[in-house]
């Protein structure tokens, strides 16, 4: 069904109205619903949607003439509000979902009342409830305080709970109707032949509504013990209507332990003369099990319990579904595991009982390459595999859960020693590494797991647990991954100083203290400056300080991204400066995250920054090292690379040597430079093989006709030695020390060799 055709509503708050509002209005009042007291069906969806979308306000609410009034509430005291002020009077003109993100921002929602003032509405989320085709009672809503997006799979699970609040609302009239009519039946007896008939008639009708609502009215004389049956408890009960009900007969349709409850409950209602709910199973005559909720009132004449009378209706389909969002609330819908929220509900549960407890949680080592490489779908049926995989070492006691993308949990109550744990990581280690199979692809994936033991000492603080295993995880991943390791409290102090470091320079980059200072790379044949490296400066409050003292900002995600962004921007500018100023400075070089090559977008936009600054490709120098090209899913960094290459841009492999690049790798790679790192040429003339080793290097460069940097050049052997063996250029403190581009001197010639090899002058 489409949005309703819809007219204004004229006055100081305007709202639309559906075309058949009054017909709406009609029908809503038909339901017999309003001003009624509280029903235990209704409270328990408003529970259950409190509990699943951790909302402070969840409402049954019924959008009346002039008002709407809620049938059932959580989080707000009032039980009714003016209808201008009803979010649902958009809700209920159609049958999706309305959702409203940020009422502040929607401008049919930023001046109600119910936004400015109490409850401050933010967040809005409404299933409308449907009497019959057109028509909408009302909606089942569940609102924040703060802004939030409701995700298909919340949609998913509103929309179920909505659906079962309908179902009740349609039940409702015909519920009543029922149990009226059944004490006008009760005394049928006693009235004139005319007044029988009527009532027969109006047993025809109750009959109808019955099929439908899956609902029976029954009555007991309390004296003879005969018991009368409508027709719906026939049907209800799947039995021939030859079938003589009786109290003795009603223990066969019952489990015996469903059945003592039951008994229990008629027995004090028929003392205390209270009316009784009763919700279980019960076999029917043909072995069908259902769930029902009989409900049960006493007659009473002379202050004596003369008769017992409700109703029996089928709830199987409501159960279903209440059970189904309850899965869904529960479960991880991919793999089958217990979700996040079950998992610390588990924890919950272990510290009120105070008993020790071990978290072992378990990320995939590069699944993003599964997902990039293979698919998504190869991706998913990974996840599978792995948690029945892992599924076999959970066992009595043990809750696995799927807590992320690619985030496995295992809680261990109880007493647990280290050798038992290290059993069952390495069994998970085993497991994980066993080779995996989908579409006729064969390949393998490993875990890095971190573990977090309680002894139950002190009380438990389950976020403290998760954040200590998680740091544990962290931990075996920088250890080299496929691995557990242990909570140390070490590892809180580093994880403490991480975050500082991150918030220190997440500010100084806001607060624009970062800067770049340049090192002159030096061309051994002339002496000249063939270009520079920007290198990243901190201007703190303790001094200048260099990328070593801030090293967790550089490898946070985030904020490398950022980084990454103003060192190429601060660079770009600089070169456009020197180039304006006519000076001849080469290239500049930059260091640039992985992040960013990552981002298919980043070519283009680097391009644009040097179009819009009027700078040749080759004026830039792109730094990558060995890794960040040998890493598994890097087909995306092969490509913005190349781009970048075939443009113009200088591509250089830096700290050549470090890594596992092989021959082939240099062939392959968008290579324009090898930048040998400083490990080797500290070592020349000190340690056996080194100097053959880099001089080898050179001979390879010069074969491949790409441009050799050697870096950390610190004296005239090393430098006379490197012009020697063919490498070109060279960079380090014996030639210039970096500096801020203000205080650079611009002379020609940094170092001028002689014949016998010795500088003539160096800085």
């Amino acid at each position: 069904m489409n949005t309703r055709a819809v007219v204004s509503r004229s006055g100081p708050t305007s709202y639309p109205l559906a075309a058949n509002e009054a017909d709406r209005l009609r029908c809503l009042q038909q339901l017999d619903i309003l001003d009624t007291g509280t029903d235990p069906a209704f409270e328990h969806i408003v529970d259950l949607a409190k509990s699943i979308f951790n909302v402070p306000i969840v409402l049954v609410s019924l959008v009346d003439e002039h008002r709407q009034w809620f049938k059932a509430r959580r989080g707000l005291e009032a039980n009714e509000t003016k209808r201008e002020l009803a979010f649902c009077n958009y809700t209920i003109l159609s049958d999706e979902i309305l959702v409203v993100e940020d009422s502040l921002v929607d401008e049919r929602f930023a001046q109600n009342d119910l936004v400015t003032g109490s409850p401050e509405i933010r967040f809005y989320a409404g299933c409308p409830l449907e009497m019959q085709d057109d028509m909408n009672a009302g909606s089942l809503c569940i609102i924040d305080r703060i802004p939030r997006v409701l995700s298909d799979r919340e949609r998913l699970q509103l929309r179920l709970l909505g659906d079962a609040a309908a179902a009740l609302l349609k039940q409702y009239r015909s519920t009543r109707k029922m149990r009226d009519l059944s004490v006008e039946l009760a005394r049928a007896g006693d009235v004139v032949e005319r007044q029988r008939q009527s009532l027969d008639a109006q047993k025809r009708l109750l009959d109808c509504a019955s099929d439908l609502a899956k609902v029976g009215a029954w009555e007991t004389d309390c004296e003879t013990g005969e018991m009368v049956w409508s027709d719906g408890m026939y049907v209800l009960h799947e039995i021939d209507r030859t079938f003589v009900p009786s109290v003795a007969s009603l223990a066969q349709f019952y489990p015996p332990e469903e059945f003592r409850r039951l008994t229990r409950l008629v027995t004090e209602s028929q003392i205390s003369h209270k009316p009784y709910v009763f919700e279980g199973q019960m076999i029917t005559a043909k072995g069908n099990r259902r769930w029902v909720r009989v409900s049960g009132h006493v007659e009473l004449r002379g202050g004596v319990a003369a008769r017992r009378y409700g109703m029996k209706q089928d709830i199987t389909d409501e159960k279903a579904a209440l059970e189904e969002v309850k899965r869904l609330a529960e479960r991880d819908p991919l793999t089958g595991l217990r979700n996040r929220a079950q998992l610390m509900a588990r924890l919950s549960d272990i510290k009120m009982r105070g008993n020790p407890v071990c978290l072992i949680l378990l990320d995939l080592d590069g699944f993003k390459d599964i997902n990039d490489t293979l698919g998504h779908a190869a991706g998913d049926e990974c996840l599978r595999e792995i948690a029945r995989r892992l599924d076999t070492v959970s066992s009595e006691g043990r809750l696995l859960a799927r807590i992320g993308g690619d985030e496995f949990a295992i809680v261990i109550e109880g007493t647990v020693d280290r050798d038992e744990v290290d059993r069952i990581a390495t069994k998970m280690l085993d497991l994980v590494s066993a080779p995996l199979a989908f579409n006729r692809a064969s390949f393998r994936c490993s875990t890095s797991i971190g573990v977090a033991l309680h002894q139950g000492d002190h009380a438990l603080d389950e976020v403290d647990l998760m954040s200590g295993a998680d740091l544990a995880l962290y931990s075996a991943k920088a250890d080299g991954r496929n691995r557990h390791r242990y909570f140390e409290p070490a590892m809180q102090v580093l994880a403490d100083e991480r975050v500082k470091s991150i918030e220190a320079i997440d500010g100084a980059l806001k607060a624009e203290e970062l800067e770049l200072h340049y090192q002159a790379k030096v061309c051994l044949m002339t002496g000249e400056v063939a270009g520079y490296e920007a290198l990243l400066r901190w201007n703190s409050t303790e001094g200048v300080r260099g990328p070593s003292s801030f090293l967790p900002a550089l490898e946070d995600p985030r904020l490398s991204a950022d980084i990454g962004e103003f060192v190429l921007k601060a660079a770009l500018d600089q070169a456009m400066v020197w180039r304006d100023e006519g000076y001849a400075f080469g290239s500049i070089a930059i260091n640039v995250a992985q992040s960013q090559l990552r981002d298919q977008r980043f070519a283009d936009r680097l391009l644009e920054e040097l179009q819009i600054r009027r700078l040749s490709p080759h004026h830039l120098q792109l730094e990558v090292t060995e890794n960040v090209f040998l890493q598994r899913g890097s087909d995306a960094i092969f490509e913005v690379c190349s781009k970048l290459r075939e443009a113009g841009v200088l591509i250089a492999l830096d700290d050549f040597g470090t890594g596992f690049a092989s021959l082939t790798h240099l062939l392959d790679f968008p290579l324009s430079i090898i930048k040998i790192d400083r490990t080797f040429i500290a070592r020349l003339g000190t340690q056996s093989g080194v100097t053959g080793l880099v001089k080898a290097i050179a001979d390879i460069g010069l074969s491949l006709e790409i441009d050799l940097v050697a870096e950390g050049v610190e004296n005239a052997e090393q430098a006379d030695f490197l012009r020697a063996v063919g490498c070109r250029f060279a960079q380090g403190f014996y030639f210039h020390r970096p500096e801020p581009a203000a205080v650079i001197d611009r002379g020609k010639s940094v170092w001028l060799p002689t014949s016998d090899g010795q500088p003539l002058s160096s800085p």
